[in-house]
């Protein structure tokens, strides 16, 4: 019950406070104007990464003062890190940000999931762990602003995946992280009427990177927490999609002499878009491959044995490096050189 309400109040505060954060957005001109690498053609606001976090922490809060209490170190350090990132996103959406000021502060917020003494334990010595860690969740908050380019892409995969981590967090004993989870997937829900098919506001960079965030977190927090063995490839397997996108990304712009770090229309779900001719079907698309990969990365942590583990993760693997073959080939409209 405590968890249903984690999720349910969350989604109707997002409902009701969107409309009030699109008309903010538009009194105080925080918009998101077009240009050649964004698809969208008039104005737009861009205040969503702040709605789906005050609504995911205050029904989160209300849930903590009115619930029985527990230990929350884990939820607090989550919702921590998730409002460093944010205030980051929203200071670089209206004024813009020097790059390495930037990955500074993602480094800061990661670091302070990573005070919750849960690293990934994957037999390095301790600062190399860290290292690791660190790095991991940076290139996730990047590569999941990366795929913030299509109307409903990453809220709603981002309400899958936590939802699912939120299952992951109750089973094993953690209900304050799981409703912290839950709270933001419900946000994201109640999010998405004013943001797919057609947008009336988005999420910006500080809602894309605080929605990576969370993600790569409550995978560190799950992979340390599953016993020791195949299961750990279950918290990975959840997150494939943005890391094999932004690999994507970056081997083909390598490959055709391109700038990494300049904008186009040419990530994954762009190519498969032009053949499908529908953004729409195709961000439909890209949930139901989200939805599966939960479901093997649950499968795969529950059940801890090599056989079911190898099997999943080499099906996927396959099948991302055959898509990453056949998408490459496709051509796509490119961003002007800058």
């Amino acid at each position: 019950m405590l968890l249903a309400a984690a999720f349910g109040l969350p989604l109707l505060l997002a409902v009701v406070l969107t409309p009030l954060f699109v008309r903010l957005a538009w009194t105080v001109g925080y918009l998101d104007h077009p240009e050649a690498r964004k698809l969208h053609t008039a104005a737009t606001a861009l205040l969503g990464g702040a709605v789906v976090f005050v609504s995911g922490f205050a029904g989160w809060w209300i849930v903590y003062l009115l619930g029985p209490r527990g230990p929350e170190r884990e939820a607090f350090l989550l919702l921590g890190g998730a409002l460093v990132v944010v205030l980051l996103g929203l200071w670089d959406d209206r004024h813009g940000m020097n790059p390495v000021v930037k990955l500074a502060g993602q480094a800061a917020a990661a670091a302070m999931i990573l005070a919750t003494g849960r690293l990934p334990g994957s037999g390095l010595p301790p600062v190399l762990d860290v290292a690791l860690a660190l790095v991991g969740l940076v290139a996730l908050m990047n590569a999941v602003n990366f795929l913030d380019n299509m109307n409903g892409m990453v809220g709603g995969l981002a309400a899958i995946t936590l939802a699912a981590f939120g299952w992951t967090s109750a089973a094993r004993g953690a209900p304050g992280l799981a409703a912290a989870q839950l709270a933001l997937a419900g946000a994201c829900l109640g999010f998405l009427p004013y943001n797919f098919p057609r947008a009336r506001i988005f999420l910006g960079d500080a809602g894309s990177l605080f929605l990576g965030y969370s993600l790569g977190a409550s995978a560190v927090l799950a992979f340390s927490a599953a016993p020791p063995g195949w299961g750990r490839l279950g918290p990975l397997l959840m997150l494939a999609y943005p890391a094999f996108d932004m690999i994507f990304v970056v081997v083909n712009r390598l490959r055709e002499g391109r700038k990494v770090y300049v904008g186009g229309k040419d990530h994954s779900n762009h190519r498969l878009a032009s053949v499908i001719r529908c953004p729409t079907r195709t961000v439909l698309l890209m949930w139901s491959t989200t939805a599966a990969l939960c479901a093997s990365g649950l499968a795969v942590l529950w059940l801890n044995r090599p056989a079911p583990s190898l099997l999943l993760s080499g099906l996927w693997t396959i099948l991302f490096c055959w898509s990453g073959l056949r998408l490459s080939s496709i051509p796509v409209q490119q961003t002007p050189p800058g």
